[in-house]
């Protein structure tokens, strides 16, 4: 049985396949339990306060209920939390494995901390590099997942998030990924073009549940998930280095705007959804995203797992009627 080493949000997962780990993203077993509310409670219990960020007290609470022995704590490029939670697991007993990426974008820096994680697992460059070209495969069918959400419209917004979202470990099998992926898009060639204004989501992902079904109920179609995106490393033709330049989410609001801006373009986008997490220092960016994206956007905020308020459906609703209204005007 393969040994499973849970970690904090995206990172060369390439090395743990490499090793023969079985990777775990926690952000993804945290929010698709059916009662992930009990991790919240756990950490709650176990002293973390009421007023921070629920993803990290779920986090926690899924290393401790699980029996996670092994978590990789990305320091920088994350969540300003990080540091804390993993000196809160280490006294609980948890293995921690440090792994940063460079705020300036210095690729020797990064290549540095991936060797320093291969070298932490027992695992050489020939072995990352063989696993690294068998998942390029994988990461082009996830790649042809998210252009025939915007391009060919088979896709919903919501299937894009899933796919996209869990392409951070795979399930922790990329092989039977792969095999998923395929049988996803065979089944796709039967149905019809989704209709509906183009819409994107910008932000961390939702902690809301029924975000997507409630946006799409409106005669609406989301043909771009931000960072869902960037997990699954669309950069094909680079190595494993370079990939992990290109990645925007961990290296500001900047790089990430640049994003933004290329794929509201490409995809004609009429209005951006930004999700922020309650208590989380990235909401300080709306201010930016809200001057420079180019279209209208619609900021949100979210805080613990469970249905759109009544109050956000109604801003929802609004903001897509002006968008109805804006498009309209412009035929």
């Amino acid at each position: 049985m393969k040994k499973v080493i849970g970690f904090t949000t995206t990172i060369p997962v390439e090395v743990l396949f490499a090793g023969e780990y079985e990777p775990c993203d926690l952000n993804n077993v945290f929010i698709t339990d059916v009662d992930s509310l009990r991790y919240i409670s756990r950490a709650e219990q176990d002293g973390f306060p009421k007023n921070m960020c629920n993803w990290v007290k779920g986090i926690y609470g899924v290393v401790m209920e699980k029996h996670i022995e092994t978590v990789i704590t990305v320091m920088e490029g994350d969540c300003s939390n990080t540091r804390a939670l993993a000196e809160i697991l280490s006294y609980k007993g948890v293995t921690i494995i440090p792994f940063s990426y460079p705020y300036d974008r210095d690729k020797s820096i990064l290549k540095r901390e991936i060797e320093k994680l291969m070298k932490a697992l027992s695992v050489d460059e020939k072995q990352v590099f063989a696993i690294d070209r068998k998942m390029l495969h994988v990461r082009a069918m996830l790649e042809k997942i998210d252009i025939m959400t915007w391009k060919e419209k088979m896709v919903t917004g919501y299937e894009n998030h899933l796919w996209l979202i869990r392409s951070s470990d795979m399930l922790g099998d990329f092989v039977n990924y792969g095999t998923m992926c395929e049988n996803f898009i065979k089944g796709l060639m039967k149905r019809d073009a989704i209709k509906g204004i183009p819409i994107g989501y910008i932000g961390v992902p939702p902690m809301v549940s029924d975000l997507y079904e409630f946006i799409e109920s409106l005669n609406a179609h989301v043909v771009y998930n931000e960072t869902q995106r960037q997990f699954s490393l669309p950069f094909l033709s680079r190595g494993i280095v370079e990939r992990y330049l290109a990645y925007t989410y961990p290296y500001g609001i900047f790089v990430r705007l640049k994003d933004i801006q290329q794929e509201v373009k490409r995809r004609n986008i009429r209005g951006l959804i930004h999700y922020v997490q309650a208590f989380c220092y990235r909401s300080i960016e709306d201010v930016i995203l809200r001057k420079l994206t180019g279209v209208p956007v619609l900021t949100i905020e979210g805080d613990l797992p469970k249905p759109l308020d009544g109050r956000t459906k109604m801003r929802i609703e609004a903001f897509i009627e002006v968008l109805k209204h804006n498009k309209e005007k412009d035929l």
